[in-house]
């Protein structure tokens, strides 16, 4: 999912799917929705045909002048649902969850949407003493609020791995943004 245009009331969102099917298929339906707490904010469906091996497809979903923008003080989210459809009803569905958000460096620095923010972080890693990566979900969200609310932090560095979903997720839903780190050091 590419969110494109934010800053533009003519935003949209572009959703390319791959698909690895075992032999060819026709008549097949790819659906993509973005919902809002379980309300369609947008939808359009394609017809499909799939060959053996690797397809790829792309929707772009249009008509989405009233998504609010992700920002650290409002970490608006929502849904990309793409359900793959077949002549008896579902063949496929997955979820990914997402935010509408411009994000870039400048020489003065750093903006989100359009506006300069001044980025106060932590450097994180995920390993515990006595436990190493043995933590619970619950803990790594924990984590995340600790560095939003009672550090202040708007931005998190994340050494030298990637993180946890679940850390991860909890960023996303607190305002926090992250700078997670390619593999290795």
């Amino acid at each position: 999912c590419k969110p494109e245009n934010v800053l533009k009331v003519s935003r949209k969102l572009a959703v390319e799917c791959e698909f690895d099917a075992l032999k060819s298929s026709k008549e097949l339906t790819m659906e993509v929705r973005l919902e809002d707490n379980g309300k369609v904010v947008s939808q359009k469906k394609q017809k499909i045909d799939l060959v053996k091996g690797l397809t790829k497809k792309k929707i772009i979903l249009s008509n989405l002048e009233n998504i609010v923008l992700w920002d650290v003080e409002n970490p608006k989210l929502y849904n990309v649902i793409v359900t793959l459809l077949g002549k008896n009803g579902m063949i496929h569905c997955s979820k990914t969850r997402i935010g509408f958000r411009s994000a870039e460096f400048k020489l003065d620095g750093f903006y989100l949407n359009g506006k300069r923010l001044q980025l106060f972080g932590l450097n994180r890693h995920e390993l515990y003493p006595y436990v190493g990566y043995a933590m619970p979900d619950r803990v790594m969200r924990k984590d995340a609020e600790i560095l939003k609310r009672d550090y202040n932090c708007n931005i998190v560095r994340c050494s030298h791995y990637p993180q946890t979903k679940a850390f991860l997720d909890a960023c996303d839903e607190l305002g926090l943004l992250v700078w997670e780190e390619i593999p290795g050091w």
